[in-house]
């Protein structure tokens, strides 16, 4: 079973529309079973739920949404931090991964990704001792200066848009958490507070990757993404009109809930005149059963007393129903 963890806030709606096009572009070249762990707060609706849900149980592969409440002294210290406007809160989830997730091993991926290639191959990794696997970040050194300035080094700092987490290695330094802490307290001024907090904590003993396991879109010779997870990074981000990811994207999005309602608002659009007003018709409302997990504030206490977890049992499929 590959375990997978995406993590977004989703006020306008758009992001779990992002979300489930980078798990179609998974689903459509991987073949092995997939456990989808959803990180997101309550900006998620019902609806948006019952769409990713829909899309993992059509393709055989099984879900669970996490409902995140940060942790108070987390919260405190990122009151300091100016740039978590800029990224939002969502982006901190992956840091409490550990915690949150009883697996040994997991795949973190930004919304922003296309995955282009069979995910089990990433999956597949040893990691061994390390404590999670990941890919130098490709436009670290336009910002070498920054870092620097926060001891990391620019040569071996990593983009957190793609990992390879061991959790069961990060479990066995039962201070990692207290360092996270300790980082942000030292230099709120951090200008990417995930992934400055993730190279600080984990950088000295991770394993580096082949860069097609997270190629940056601007990066990329003539666009090929063939066998590649491509990271829009930036602002080329592969649901623009004008990006060169967006015939890719139109690709995913063609196999997710989310085209019935881009093609109900156009044809809401063709129908719209002074001549002819809108006909609306009433539709059965089906329900989908969801499973989800509400997760309350994680202690200090509890976090350093967290030992290796035994896995949890297989949650079955959901039955299918009409979107």
């Amino acid at each position: 079973m590959i375990d997978i963890a995406l993590a977004f806030q989703d006020k306008d709606g758009k992001y779990a529309e992002h979300a489930g096009v980078v798990l179609a572009s998974i689903f459509h070249h991987t073949s092995s079973p997939i456990h989808i762990h959803i990180l997101h707060d309550v900006s998620l609706s019902e609806t948006n739920k019952r769409r990713l849900s829909a899309l993992t149980t059509k393709h055989n592969h099984t879900l669970s949404f996490y409902s995140i409440t940060m942790p108070d002294d987390l919260t405190q210290v990122l009151a300091n931090v100016n740039s978590i406007n800029v990224w939002t809160q969502a982006c901190m989830y992956r840091l409490l991964l550990p915690a949150l997730i009883p697996v040994d091993k997991i795949i973190y991926l930004d919304c922003d990704v296309l995955v282009n290639m069979d995910i089990t191959e990433l999956w597949q990794v040893e990691l061994n001792d390390k404590y999670l696997a990941a890919i130098w970040d490709q436009g670290i050194r336009e910002v070498a200066h920054i870092v620097s300035a926060k001891g990391l080094n620019p040569d071996l700092y990593f983009n957190s848009g793609v990992i390879l987490f061991s959790l069961h290695n990060i479990r066995q330094n039962t201070n990692w958490y207290e360092e996270m802490l300790t980082f942000l307290r030292t230099f709120p001024d951090v200008t990417m507070p995930d992934q400055d907090v993730l190279n600080a904590v984990f950088g000295g003993n991770y394993l580096p990757l082949d860069i097609r396991f997270n190629s940056f879109n601007t990066n990329i010779p003539d666009h090929d993404f063939t066998n590649k997870i491509i990271h829009f990074a930036g602002d080329d981000k592969c649901w623009n009109k004008d990006s060169a990811g967006s015939s890719l994207y139109q690709q995913f999005l063609k196999l997710t809930p989310w085209r019935i309602t881009r093609a109900k608002i156009r044809r809401r659009k063709r129908k719209s005149s002074p001549l002819k007003p809108h006909l609306t018709r009433k539709r059965n409302k089906q329900k989908i059963k969801i499973v989800q997990l509400n997760l309350t504030p994680i202690l200090l206490a509890d976090l350093k007393q967290i030992r290796p977890i035994r896995p949890i049992r297989p949650i079955r499929p959901i039955r299918k129903s009409p979107i």
